[in-house]
């Protein structure tokens, strides 16, 4: 799985690299792509297919590499003729298949000039996944980390997409346990769990610049959203924009080690986190 995490933390470095105003969410997909297959890799996400809802209405498979969700697009976008623009935030959403094992990590980068609060919300989303990997250590329920996260959230005044969780990763993309960035009273009554030692997490906070809500019993609640046309597109019925970041973390006998980190940027993030 190192070795996994190793080809997507440099496909994501290339992703970063031409992520700039003119590019095609395509043409970086195919950068993405050529990167994972150059090294020995298979995007884990070409392909992919899955039921979901209530009505287990089947997605077409997944046509791509990678999710590229920009700006009003949360999650899972679908690449093709969209244009990236000066001042975008674009998601960047990939997973590789190395000898069996997996990875997924996702980026968000600020394209040219960027609004202050768009950044803010990128730096939400960052913080909260640092906090993840520093506060993961063995015998610690998974609540006590995402309560973490939620308070950093709500401190900037961000909307957690509550709906959309982490999850267990290794043999295949999705694995259990389920992995949320929040707390609520039904994840407390089944899904909660403590960590230990040899488990893999995908650890995927996605943040929304608008005011967070809550229900009647104080839970956050989902931003309202819609899917595209495409059958995977989610796209936030506000407009607002959105961010989305993970890295694939081990839990290790004395705490965490990220798989997805790698050169000058993963070294930055890693003294991020602690």
């Amino acid at each position: 799985m190192r070795r996994a995490g190793s080809v997507l933390a440099s496909a994501l470095d290339a992703a970063r690299e031409h992520c700039v105003s003119g590019c095609t969410t395509c043409e970086l997909d195919q950068i993405v792509r050529k990167a994972i297959e150059e090294q020995g890799g298979s995007p884990l996400f070409l392909g992919y297919g899955e039921r979901y809802g209530s009505g287990g209405q089947a997605r077409p498979p997944f046509p791509a590499a990678t999710c590229i969700s920009i700006n009003e697009e949360l999650v899972h976008g679908v690449p093709g003729a969209r244009v990236i623009r000066d001042g975008d935030l674009v998601s960047i959403d990939a997973g590789v298949r190395l000898d069996g094992w997996c990875a997924d990590s996702a980026i968000t980068v600020c394209v040219g000039d960027v609004a202050p609060e768009r950044r803010a919300l990128v730096e939400c989303a960052e913080d909260m996944l640092a906090h993840a990997v520093s506060a993961i250590r063995p015998g610690l329920r998974w609540s006590t980390v995402a309560r973490g996260m939620e308070a950093i959230a709500c401190a900037a005044n961000a909307s957690i997409a509550v709906d959309f969780v982490g999850h267990g990763i290794g043999r295949e993309l999705h694995e259990a346990p389920q992995v949320p960035n929040s707390v609520y009273a039904s994840f407390l009554a089944q899904g909660d769990f403590t960590l230990r030692p040899g488990m893999v997490l995908a650890v995927e906070p996605m943040v929304v610049l608008e005011q967070p809500k809550r229900n009647g019993i104080g839970e956050l609640v989902n931003p309202e959203v819609s899917l595209a046309a495409d059958g995977w597109t989610v796209v936030l019925a506000s407009g607002a924009p959105s961010c989305h970041v993970e890295h694939t973390v081990a839990v290790t006998r004395d705490g965490a080690e990220v798989l997805t980190c790698r050169g000058v940027a993963g070294d930055a993030w890693r003294r991020r986190a602690g």
